[in-house]
């Protein structure tokens, strides 16, 4: 895993995303979204690559000095390498250099794995909203301050 790149994402990058999302059977952002955000200076998204295939994505959506991470996804060959880790710790990084104060993310109530990687980068749960996913399950929202 020596050969991977994290970058900016780049609209020629969208439809690779879109199919990490449907192969985890998962919809957080349509085509128009992703290609309306990635021309948007509050919205910042990185990819992740291995030998220029993308593995994975992370997008953040900030104001002044608060972010929300929209949406971080591997595809499923690569979960559980660090590859999450390292597009996290990218967007944290960025959001220090930007001296945001708090990032805010929410979670599904049942995805322990990402709960258990965001506690890791100094994230704390902060409340909960039941039935926010499909009106089925609870969500969990998260944050970080510097």
């Amino acid at each position: 895993m020596d050969n991977i790149t994290i970058r900016k994402m780049r609209q020629d990058d969208i439809e690779q995303c879109i199919n990490i999302e449907k192969s985890h059977n998962i919809k957080i952002l349509s085509r128009e979204i992703l290609e309306n955000d990635l021309k948007k200076d509050s919205n910042y998204y990185l990819v992740a690559t291995l030998n220029n295939t993308l593995i994975g994505y992370i997008g953040l959506s900030y104001v002044l000095d608060t972010a929300d991470i929209i949406s971080i996804v591997v595809k499923k060959d690569y979960t559980k390498k660090g590859i999450a880790s390292l597009l996290l710790s990218e967007i944290i990084s960025f959001c220090y250099k930007k001296e945001i104060k708090n990032i805010f993310l929410e979670v599904r109530k049942s995805n322990t794995p990402a709960q258990t990687l965001y506690n890791k980068f100094g994230f704390f749960k902060i409340s909960e909203r039941k039935k926010y996913y499909n009106n089925i399950e609870d969500a969990y929202i998260f944050e970080k301050k510097f």
